[in-house]
């Protein structure tokens, strides 16, 4: 009986994982069409050498402006 309660707890958090790594990749796929969407309009605004920060704070200030 506890053998199944194990199991049955075991393939939960299993289940738990796969669906968390199914979100993370599905919000990284987003995270990088956005990022890649606001790269090509400054770019385009843009056309100076200047290197932009690729980092999420960057990412974050610029979005909101800070």
């Amino acid at each position: 009986m506890a053998r199944d309660i194990n199991n049955k707890i075991e393939r939960l958090k299993d289940l738990a994982i796969y669906r968390c790594r199914e979100r993370i990749e599905q919000a990284k796929c987003k995270a990088k069409e956005f990022i890649n969407g606001e790269n090509s309009k400054k770019q385009k605004e843009d056309n100076t050498n200047h290197t932009q920060p690729y980092g999420m704070t960057s990412f974050l200030k610029k979005r909101h402006g800070l």
